[in-house]
């Protein structure tokens, strides 16, 4: 099945369009970066920039609690967007998928498109030296969509895995200022 059978897909808002006048002026919104989105689908808060609109913006180019919103350049990552990250404007270097919740399940949609061979089929049909991807390449996705409890499972398990990786990462960090001070106070003998 593809993609826009159980979602819609479509470019987030062209900034230059709504932006106000001046600097500090309009609606204040914060907005979506890819330096803000990290390969490993998560946002960094502090990444997130300042946008001024010259008047508010329609509820579609904000993010939504249950968006998937992917990069449309290399390393094409898709964010599955909680309450956390409610409401930022969605600039056009984004796709925003929104999912059908009774056919499945967008925490499983923005896990499958973060696949590499989802990643490298993306890759394989850009042309140009940025690698842009379109909307309709994503709509067009080939989805393998088991039932909404498999889904769920995965979710579960790929979360848990999530957790587990960033604990790992904290205490290598932990360790490794650890032994850093070890080794400098055995100099200092």
């Amino acid at each position: 099945m593809k993609l826009n059978e159980i979602a819609s897909a479509k470019t987030g808002l062209v900034l230059a369009r709504k932006e106000a006048k001046a600097q500090g002026e309009g609606k204040e919104y914060w907005q979506l970066n890819l330096k803000s989105v990290l390969d490993n689908g998560e946002i960094t808060k502090e990444d997130l920039t300042r946008f001024y609109a010259a008047e508010e913006l329609p509820s579609n180019y904000l993010t939504q609690v249950g968006d998937v919103i992917v990069k449309t350049s290399e390393p094409y990552t898709a964010i599955y967007i909680s309450e956390e990250y409610a409401n930022l404007v969605i600039p056009s270097h984004f796709v925003i998928v929104r999912v059908d919740g009774t056919k499945a399940i967008p925490e499983y949609i923005a896990w499958y498109l973060n696949k590499d061979r989802i990643k490298k089929a993306y890759s394989m049909g850009c042309a140009g030296m940025l690698k842009q991807i379109r909307p309709t390449a994503i709509a067009e996705t080939e989805i393998k969509l088991p039932s909404l409890e498999r889904q769920h499972q995965v979710v579960e398990v790929y979360n848990l895995a999530q957790k587990e990786l960033k604990l790992i990462d904290e205490l290598r960090a932990k360790k490794e200022v650890y032994y850093k001070a070890l080794i400098n106070k055995i100099n200092r003998m």
